[in-house]
């Protein structure tokens, strides 16, 4: 029964990792007219449907929410300033968004957000990491799923190798383990 257990929480943390990962790297989508959208590390792309430009801002809180955006749609490259003072105080950039569709890059920074206050509608793609975050994470998922599929085949005293072994071509051999 307690082989059972330990096999059930490997699945279990096999599962819940996979889910995890997919959800901190998959894409979100918004359309909406007036929304604030959390862009976290990585980019944004943003469809402004209508014929005029919209003011946006792109916004971090806290005294040390630094960050820098980049956009080759736009012509951006931009460090964002502080605004306010005190315990208040956040760090901003803000222009305006032309008609069509551009994409916006975190190159700095993380917990930024996306800010629209217009009527008109927007619609957005957000990439919540940078492609070595996502990578990081992915990695680490990979890791943990072999070090459960591990412990798992070990639970089952490895019985594949066996079949495996015999399946193998003439020329090739797997090193057995040593009798102990």
């Amino acid at each position: 029964m307690r082989n059972k257990i330990r096999l059930i929480i490997a699945l279990l943390i096999m599962v819940g990792m996979v889910a995890w990962a997919i959800n901190r790297v998959r894409d979100r989508s918004y359309s909406d007219s007036s929304f604030a959208v959390n862009v976290g590390s990585g980019s944004i792309v943003v469809t402004n449907p209508g014929s005029e430009p919209i003011p946006v801002s792109m916004r971090s809180e806290g005294r040390t929410g630094m960050f820098r955006i980049e956009s080759e749609d736009l012509g951006l490259a931009v460090n964002a300033k502080r605004q306010n003072s005190g315990r208040v105080s956040y760090f901003a950039v803000q222009f305006d968004l032309p008609p069509g569709q551009a994409t916006i890059d975190v190159v700095r920074g993380s917990d930024v957000l996306f800010v629209s206050g217009s009527d008109q509608r927007l619609n957005a793609v957000v990439t919540p990491m940078s492609e070595s975050s996502a990578r990081a994470i992915l990695i680490l998922t990979g890791m943990v799923e072999l070090a459960a599929l591990y412990y798992i085949s070990g639970r089952f005293e490895h019985r594949w190798i066996g079949a495996l072994r015999r399946r193998l071509p003439e020329g090739i051999q797997l090193r057995k383990r040593p009798a102990t």
